[in-house]
C-alpha cells in the first residue's frame, strides 16, 4: 500500500500471535526440505539448473546431405478417398547417433524429424543445426522429409501442375505421419517423435503436433506464421503488421542509418511518377537494368513490388553472419544485409532537382542488389509478379501466407499504399491457378487463436524482433504447456541454424529453452 512501510518481520508477536510449537518447527523444516528436493528434480531432471547455460556445439565441419543416407518413399497421392495412386516422397536419414536397444543401449532414441518447407528439402538438412548439434545427446534418429510438390518430390511428375487439388497442408501432414509410421514399422520401434520446423515447416511441425498428437511428442515452431491470415484472425494479424517489422529493421533501432527509411519512402513517388512517359520508363528500364523494357504503369508497379520483396527477404535473412539460405543457397548475403543495404540510402540526397533523383534511385539499386545480385553475376533483373512458384498454389486454395498479397500503407511502412481486396485475389488466383482462395478453411480447421492454443500442448513457439513473420506468430498464450520464445534479435528461425560464435545471447538461451523442453517432453513419454 502507499504511504506507509512495513517491516518485512515485525520485531516482536502481535497480543494475538501465539509461539510456534517444536513440533510446527519439525513439520515446516520437512516441508521446507521436500519442496527443496523436489525442486532440485524439476531444474535438473526436466530443465536443468536454474543457472545452466547452454553450450553452443559448433560443429566443424558442419553437416549436410553428403553424410545421409538417401532414401525414396511410395506415398500416397491422397490419403482421404480410395485414390491409390502413389509418388516418390524424399526424404533423408542420418542414423549414426541413433541408440537402439539392439546395440546394448538402455533403450530406444526418439526420432528428430523436420518437416519441410516449400522448397528443396536439401536446404533444411543443410541449415538446421539445432537438429544436428543436439541428436548426439538424445541418442535420436535425424529424418528430413521433403515436402510434396517441392524438391524433387512431385506427383505426377512433369504433369504435377495439372494435379495441384493434392497440395495442400492437410496433405503434407498426412504424408509425414504415414512416412514416420512406416518407419517405425521397419525398425521395429515405437519411440516418440519431435518435430522440428521454421516458417511454414514451424506451422507445419505446429499443426503436426495439433492434428497427430500421438505421432508427434512435442514441436519446435520456429518463426511459425500460423496466425499470418487477415480473414481467418483478424484480431491477431494485418498485413500491415509484417511490413512494419521489415521496416523496423531499416531503423536506428535495428542498427541501420537513420536515413534508410526516409529515402526508401521517397523513392516510389519518383519510380511511379516516370510511368507516365516513354522517356521515364526508358531510365527506370536502364538504371535497374531489367531484361526486358518497361512499357507501362503496370511493369513499373511489377519493378516496385520486386524491390519491395528485396528489402522483405534481407529482413528475414538479417542474421548475424553471412549466409545463403535466402538465396536457396546460391551465394552469401552479407551479415546484416539490411543494415548494409540501409549503407546505400544513408546520404542526404537532394530531391529538387534530377541528379538527385537519379542519384537516390542508383542508391535504391545498390541497395537491393544485395539481394537480387547476390551472386554479382546478375546481368539484369527479370522484373515479375509471381512468386514462390507452388508456393502461390497454396496460398491461393488455403490462404496460407503469401507477404506479397499484404497490404502496405506507407505510414507504419516505408513503402507505398496498398489495398489488395479478396475479390482482387480471388480474381488474380483464377487467372493463375483456376482456384479460387477458401479464407477462412484454416480457421475453420483449427478453430480460433484461443481455442487453438488451450487444445494442445507441448510447443514451443519461437519469434524473431528483425523477422517480419513474427507479426503473424503466436505472441501471447495462457496454456501453460505452450512456450513462447522472443529472440529479440533474431531474423527468420535463427534459433534452428548452426551455433555461430556470432550469435547474440537471446538465440543461444532460445535454444536453451527448446532443449530443455524436449528434454522434458521426452522424460515425461
Amino acid at each position: 500500500m502507499a504511504g506507509t512501510s512495513q517491516p518485512l518481520l515485525g520485531s516482536s508477536r502481535s497480543p494475538q500471535g501465539r509461539p510456534f510449537s517444536s513440533t510446527a518447527i519439525l513439520i515446516a523444516v520437512a516441508i521446507g526440505i521436500a519442496i527443496v528436493v523436489a525442486g532440485q528434480f524439476i531444474f535438473n531432471g526436466v530443465l536443468g539448473p536454474p543457472s545452466a547455460t547452454y553450450t553452443p556445439n559448433f560443429m566443424d565441419p558442419r553437416p549436410n546431405t553428403g553424410n545421409c543416407s538417401l532414401n525414396w518413399f511410395d506415398q500416397r497421392v491422397d490419403h482421404f478417398t480410395t485414390l491409390n495412386t502413389t509418388y516418390k516422397q524424399r526424404f533423408y536419414v542420418y542414423d549414426k547417433f541413433w541408440k537402439r536397444r539392439a546395440d546394448g543401449s538402455k533403450e530406444d532414441g526418439p526420432i528428430f524429424f523436420y518437416c519441410g518447407n516449400e522448397g528443396d528439402v536439401t536446404l533444411y538438412v543443410n541449415s538446421t543445426g539445432l537438429m544436428w548439434e543436439n541428436a548426439q545427446a538424445f541418442g535420436a534418429l535425424i529424418v528430413f522429409a521433403e515436402h510434396r510438390y517441392f524438391g524433387k518430390s512431385f506427383p505426377f511428375g512433369d504433369q504435377h501442375k495439372d494435379h495441384l487439388q493434392y497440395l495442400t497442408h492437410d496433405q503434407a501432414l498426412a504424408d509425414y505421419a504415414v512416412l514416420l509410421r512406416s518407419l517405425q514399422q521397419q525398425n521395429n520401434v515405437d519411440v516418440p517423435v519431435i518435430a522440428f520446423g521454421g516458417s511454414y515447416g514451424g506451422m507445419l511441425a505446429a499443426w503436426f503436433r495439433i492434428k497427430y498428437p500421438t505421432t508427434i511428442r512435442g514441436a519446435i515452431a520456429a518463426s511459425a506464421p500460423i496466425f499470418a491470415n487477415s480473414i481467418g484472425y483478424a484480431d491477431n494479424f494485418q498485413g500491415t503488421d509484417y511490413w512494419k517489422v521489415v521496416t523496423h529493421d531499416a531503423s536506428p533501432a535495428a542498427g541501420s542509418a537513420a536515413n534508410c527509411i526516409p529515402n526508401v519512402r521517397a523513392t516510389w513517388p519518383i519510380v511511379f511518377g516516370k510511368a507516365d512517359s516513354p522517356q521515364g520508363l526508358a531510365h527506370l528500364s536502364s538504371l535497374f537494368k531489367t531484361c526486358t523494357p518497361l512499357k507501362s504503369r503496370s511493369d513499373v508497379e511489377a519493378l516496385a513490388l520486386t524491390l519491395m520483396m528485396a528489402w522483405d527477404t534481407m529482413a528475414m535473412g538479417n542474421f548475424p553472419f553471412p549466409s545463403n539460405y535466402l538465396t536457396e543457397g546460391k551465394a552469401d548475403m552479407p551479415a546484416f544485409p539490411v543494415r548494409v543495404a540501409c549503407d546505400h540510402m544513408a546520404p542526404t540526397f537532394d530531391l529538387t532537382n534530377d541528379n538527385g533523383t537519379a542519384a537516390l534511385l542508383v542508391a535504391m539499386k545498390a541497395a537491393t542488389d544485395i539481394f537480387t545480385n547476390a551472386t554479382r553475376d546478375v546481368a539484369c533483373i527479370a522484373v515479375q509478379e509471381d512468386y514462390d512458384g507452388n508456393w502461390d498454389y497454396m496460398w491461393c486454395s488455403q490462404l496460407l501466407a503469401q507477404e506479397s498479397y499484404f497490404n502496405t500503407n506507407g505510414v507504419t511502412d516505408m513503402f507505398w499504399a496498398r489495398n489488395i481486396t479478396l475479390d482482387k485475389i480471388a480474381r488474380d488466383c483464377q487467372t493463375k491457378w483456376g482456384v479460387t482462395p477458401n479464407p477462412d478453411w484454416i480457421r475453420t480447421v483449427y478453430g480460433s487463436a484461443d481455442a487453438l492454443l488451450k487444445s494442445t500442448s507441448n510447443i514451443v513457439f519461437s519469434n524473431g524482433g528483425f523477422d517480419p513473420w513474427s507479426s503473424g506468430g503466436v505472441l501471447a498464450n495462457s496454456n501453460p504447456q505452450i512456450t513462447l520464445v522472443d529472440i529479440p534479435e533474431g531474423a527468420h528461425h535463427l534459433d534452428l541454424m548452426f551455433s555461430d560464435p556470432r550469435d547474440p545471447a537471446s538465440v543461444v538461451q532460445a535454444r536453451q529453452t527448446e532443449i530443455q523442453h524436449i528434454r522434458a517432453w521426452l522424460r515425461d513419454a
